[in-house]
């Protein structure tokens, strides 16, 4: 009985490895078969896309308040064309951004600035003025959040993506599926008041940028200081 006994459990342990192997054997295939199914429409990827040749046009629109002086009104046109790539330092593609502008349709286009942009799987970063911003974070989902700044020296700033996947009409077309990026917000006291977000469009990119930030006089409600800036997109190609 004792001998019968060690044997049958012999052969447990035998059956309770093989089922141990099958099974971790069936998550590491399972894990290969989705990243090699990966979608870049399921991660959302394609609300930031890349690719030179491709450029955007906005009309920036607003208001900077300074109660030392007058408030000035400005306005002007925006083209941010992607007119090179590079092997960056993480092993990856960036894109050169064109940033040119204009005051009226007559006039040309006068270079602005450079910046340049990258994404992966994870994240869609934007150098701005040398200040790597990440702008989505991937896969897309609805009340997720992210360290903004996670890239540069700044104190961390909070990210949160909403309306995923809801339609938005802009100034000269209608978009059937964008995200709203809530970058700052905080309601109008009186101290001040900060709301800053961009909306992209899946295939498109960004197509909404607000950014308003307010100093009032304490105790007045008056603007001490501040801007009110507003950039839409009114032309995007392919050139």
């Amino acid at each position: 009985m004792v001998d019968g006994f060690y044997q049958v459990s012999g052969n447990m342990k035998g059956k309770i490895k093989f089922f141990i192997l099958f099974l971790l054997t069936g998550l590491v295939y399972l894990q290969c078969s989705e990243t090699r199914d990966l979608d870049p429409n399921d991660l959302g990827t394609n609300y930031f896309p890349l690719k030179t040749g491709i450029y955007s046009v906005y009309v920036v629109e607003g208001v900077r308040y300074n109660s030392m002086i007058d408030s000035t009104v400005f306005s002007y046109w925006l083209k941010e064309s992607i007119v090179d790539s590079f092997q960056n330092l993480e092993g990856g593609i960036s894109y050169k951004i064109q940033r040119d502008k204009r005051f009226s349709e007559r006039e040309p286009w006068v270079l602005d600035s450079i910046w340049t942009a990258r994404k992966d799987e994870r994240t869609a970063v934007m150098v701005e003025n040398n200040i790597p911003i990440v702008k989505l974070s991937f896969p897309i989902k609805e009340n997720i959040t992210w360290d903004g700044n996670r890239l540069n020296n700044y104190d961390e700033k909070k990210f949160e993506m909403v309306d995923v996947g809801k339609p938005f009409t802009g100034d000269f077309d209608s978009f059937p599926k964008t995200i709203t990026v809530i970058q700052e917000y905080i309601p109008d006291n009186i101290v001040n008041s900060i709301s800053k977000k961009e909306v992209y469009a899946e295939n498109v990119g960004l197509i909404s940028k607000e950014n308003i930030i307010l100093i009032y006089v304490q105790g007045t409600g008056i603007i001490d200081s501040g801007i009110k800036y507003y950039q839409h997109l009114v032309a995007y190609g392919e050139e």
